[in-house]
Formats: C-alpha cells, structure tokens, sequence
C-alpha cells in the first residue's frame, strides 16, 4: 500500500512538472500555424499586387457600397449584409466588394473568399469551425467576446492594415495605393493579429469604443492582438512575418494605442507615424 502511494505521489509530481511544459509547447505550436497563416496572406497580397497593375487590395466593404443596408457597418459586417451586396453583384452583373481583401485574396492561396461563405447556409457555421486561413490557433483556444455574435457578424482574428493609404503623421490620404508609393516594403504592415476580447491584456487604450471594436477586417495599433504571450504577429509587404511584443508595436497616446513611428514597422506607407509621433 505504501509502494504504491509511493508511485501516485511520484506521477503527480512529473504531471505537475510536465503539464506547463506541454502547455509552452503547445503555445509555441499555435504561434507557429499562425506565423504560417500570416505568410499565406502575404504571399496572396503579393501575388494580387502583380496581377493589379501593383495596387492594393481593399481592407473592406465601405460604406455606401450597392446592396449594403442603411445600417451596414463597415468594421462589423454581418453575414446578411454580405449575401445582400452579393445578391446586388448577381443581379446587376458587377463585382461591388470583390476587391475587399478577405474575397480577393483567399483564391490565389487556394481557400474560399468570404462571399463564398455569406451566399452558403452553412456557410458561417463553416467559417466559425476554424479550419481555415481566417483563424489563428490561438485565438480558437478561447471563446470570442461576448459582446460578439459570431452567427451573426464575420469576426475577422486578422485585420489588413487600415492607414496604410496614409503618409505625412497621418495628415495626407491617396486614392489608390500602389506598391512603387511604399518607401520600405520590409517595413510596411499589410496584415496582423486582430482583438477579438475586450478583456485582452495588455491593451494600452481607456476609449470605450476604440477598446470595443473587436474582430474587425481592418487593423491598426488600436486593435492589435497581444494574444501571443502579450505580442503579435505581423505580416509585411515584402512577404516575411514575424512576432512583436504588443509594447513594442504601440505606446499610449491621448487615450488610445498608437503608433510609435518604428523604422521596423511602418502603418503608413511612407513610414511617418500615423498619430505624428517621433520615430523610434
């Protein structure tokens, strides 16, 4: 009898010793499928670059776009708004959305666009499973926010760049971006991990509804996810990814997460830091 309390109490000790182990492995195993994820995006980025006379995609479905309802949110588009812009391109014979990167992209890499998946009545259920380029690992090991209603609402884990049409400290906006404007590819953000938790930790904003916009197509510091062991992960107009820490990526500014001006991370495409900070 003593033998073998003997053995449980050593099984419980190399469980204890195992299990943070396990869990470290697992965390690095999530961050590399998302590291992956990332780099599929870029590469379909670039690859959409070449074949638009070196123009971007769109980092979403405005506003104001045909077959969207008057109280269609552009940072929270619902699946019905989607199918409804898509019923307007059916009947009309236009392609209004098609440009938006998560329904341009996700075919030069082999994955459904998201229209696919709005026109589809299993279509969200399929999306919200996560077996696809849309989630990271991580982010599907917790419950979205409750304020978000995945049924619903397409809940992006990652978001294009949202400024990177600006230059000049964010004062200065062109039309269209094309890739011969960017003064330094390996710098210039093109997508990165979206918050999809208001609860996430760190964050360095205190307004509400900067705080709250959650699972957005587009990104920028104040919605970058610190889900990776308090980092990120950041995929570059040149192609290569990488893993920031979030305090690196963003410093608080009036209130709100912003962007530090890094020589290593540009959100506009001239390098200037969009809220007018000193680089760094």
């Amino acid at each position: 009898m003593v033998e073998l309390l003997v053995v449980i109490a050593i099984i419980g000790i190399l469980a204890g010793m195992l299990l943070p182990v396990l869990a470290k492995a697992k965390g690095s195993a999530q961050r590399s499928l998302c590291l992956s994820n990332l780099r599929q995006w870029a590469l379909a980025q670039t690859m959409y670059v070449d074949d638009n006379n070196q123009s971007f995609p769109s980092t979403k479905v405005a506003n104001g776009t045909p077959g969207a309802p008057q109280d269609y949110s552009e940072d929270q588009p619902r699946w019905l708004d989607l199918t409804d812009v898509e019923y307007a391109n059916n009947s009309q014979g236009t392609s209004y959305g098609r440009s938006a990167w998560f329904n341009s992209l996700p075919p030069y890499i082999g994955s459904k666009p998201l229209w696919k998946y709005a026109l589809s009545t299993t279509g969200p259920a399929e999306f919200n499973a996560g077996n696809n380029i849309f989630h990271c690992p991580t982010a599907m090991g917790r419950p979205v926010d409750k304020s978000l209603n995945i049924g619903t609402r397409a809940i992006f884990q990652y978001g294009m760049n949202s400024k990177g049409m600006w230059e000049q400290n964010g004062t200065v906006q062109v039309e269209n971006l094309r890739s011969s404007s960017v003064a330094k590819p390996s710098a210039f953000v093109m997508f990165s991990d979206n918050r999809v938790r208001s609860d996430e930790a760190p964050y360095f904003g205190t307004d509400a509804s900067k705080a709250n916009t959650l699972g957005s197509p587009q990104n920028y510091t104040s919605r970058f996810s610190s889900r990776h062991n308090e980092g990120g992960d950041i995929a570059f107009s040149d192609g290569h990814v990488a893993l920031f820490k979030y305090a690196y990526v963003a410093v608080p500014f009036n209130g709100k997460p912003s962007d530090p001006g890094r020589i290593d991370i540009h959100w506009s495409h001239d390098g200037t830091s969009v809220d007018g900070l000193s680089p760094k």
